[in-house]
């Protein structure tokens, strides 16, 4: 959220919370209730509440906190990407998960600007490298339309959601003797 509507939204429990808490010291609770039945017009009135426009708001604004579609490649998170390990000598394999109530979007494997593999309404996709390199940036990306094929260039801004992918050798496993 923005400065703007964290502000307004403390201000907004404040005056309630304040609200709440203000009773004089002679009076009781008690005292302060009056039996009223509610009619019809009251109930409309009160639909248009400021606790109701917050929660309109709120409900308005959920789109931000999820996207619509959603991209996770497993791994420790770095400020330049997210690392993948591998065996040693032996291909890369990159899992990718996909969260989209949307059933049409691609999945891409980019090398150096150029898509080298396209994976099509997957929602769990296994992108290969053979050969990963320290030199070459590789890029997982989604997009709800076909931004080209194999061999074609694309820009990381084409995107609707990407990650950088940075591979590490994994070490290799001690043999329990």
């Amino acid at each position: 959220m923005n400065y703007k509507k964290l502000l307004s939204l403390f201000a907004v429990s404040t005056l309630a919370l304040s609200a709440c808490g203000t009773t004089d010291e002679g009076e009781t609770p008690a005292d302060d209730v009056e039996d009223v039945e509610e009619t019809p017009a009251e109930t409309e009135e009160t639909t248009g509440s400021a606790s109701d426009d917050l929660m309109d708001r709120a409900a308005e604004n959920s789109g931000d906190a999820f996207p619509e579609y959603g991209l996770y490649v497993p791994g420790a998170w770095t400020a330049e990407g997210r690392i993948v390990q591998h065996a040693p000598g032996e291909a890369a394999v990159i899992p990718v998960d996909i969260t989209s109530d949307h059933a049409e979007y691609n999945v891409y494997l980019v090398e150096n600007g150029v898509i080298t593999e396209v994976v099509s309404n997957e929602p769990e996709v296994e992108l290969t490298v053979d050969t990963p390199s320290a030199d070459t940036e590789y890029l997982v990306g989604v997009s709800p339309d076909a931004l080209g094929e194999v061999g074609d260039e694309v820009a990381e801004e084409d995107f609707y959601r990407t990650e950088i992918v940075l591979f590490e050798e994994a070490a290799p496993a001690a043999d329990a003797e």
